[in-house]
Formats: structure tokens, sequence, C-alpha cells
């Protein structure tokens, strides 16, 4: 297909797959996490937020953009935590009323031993 993309700013990434993949007006963010040594889940949470930012700019769209995320946690106790952060970059990025559609699961294990969480993205640009 001649309409695809490769949207990659430079986010590090661990294996056969691309940061970003642009069809058409869609952007598909691959999951971003942290990998952080001794951060907590809200260190983590952001981090993992800016570096989806930091894509979707690349595309050039905005954080309003996201209409759907996949949340991935290693430990459903620390969801308050995480929502939190989450909200507030979405309220910081212009985002205070129509947040993304978003699923968030436990999952017993994420690529590295200290990855706490791990955010993909859908965009509409």
């Amino acid at each position: 297909m001649s309409d695809i993309e490769i949207i990659n700013p430079g986010t590090p990434v661990a294996g056969p797959y691309n940061p970003g993949i642009k069809v058409g007006n869609l952007l598909f963010v691959s999951g971003q996490g942290s990998a952080q040594v001794g951060a907590n889940i809200k260190e983590q949470t952001l981090d993992a937020l800016n570096k989806i930012k930091k894509i979707v700019e690349a595309a050039g769209g905005k954080i309003s953009n996201i209409v759907n995320t996949s949340v991935f946690l290693k430990n459903m106790k620390e969801f308050s935590e995480m929502n939190s952060v989450y909200k507030k970059f979405f309220n910081e990025n212009g985002v205070t009323e129509f947040y993304p559609a978003r699923v968030t699961v436990e999952v017993s294990n994420l690529p590295f031993a200290n990855m706490l969480i791990e955010i993909s993205a859908i965009v509409v640009l």
C-alpha cells in the first residue's frame, strides 16, 4: 500500500516493529513503556505517555487526536496512581472532556523486568 508511512522520531525500538504506522489519516502507535530502573508507576506512566506524544507529534498530530488507548499494567493495584497521571497528562495537553476510549488490563509479564506499564494508542489525524 502506498499510503503507509513509518513514524519513528527516534523512539527506542526493542524488536521487529515500528513505533508508529500511519495509514491514511490513522496512526497506530505501538506499545510504549518505560524501562527506567527504580521508577515508580507514576514516573513510568508519564514516560510512556510522553513517548506516545513524541510519535503523535512526529506524525503531525496532537494528543487530542488520540481516540483509543490500551494500557497494560503489571499490577492492577497501581491503577489509581496510573490513572491520576493519565488524566493529568491529557488535561495538560488540552483534553478535558473527551478522553480516548480505553482498555486497561493487568498482565503477568512485560518485555523488560522493571517495566510496570505499556501503553499503545490509535490516533485520527
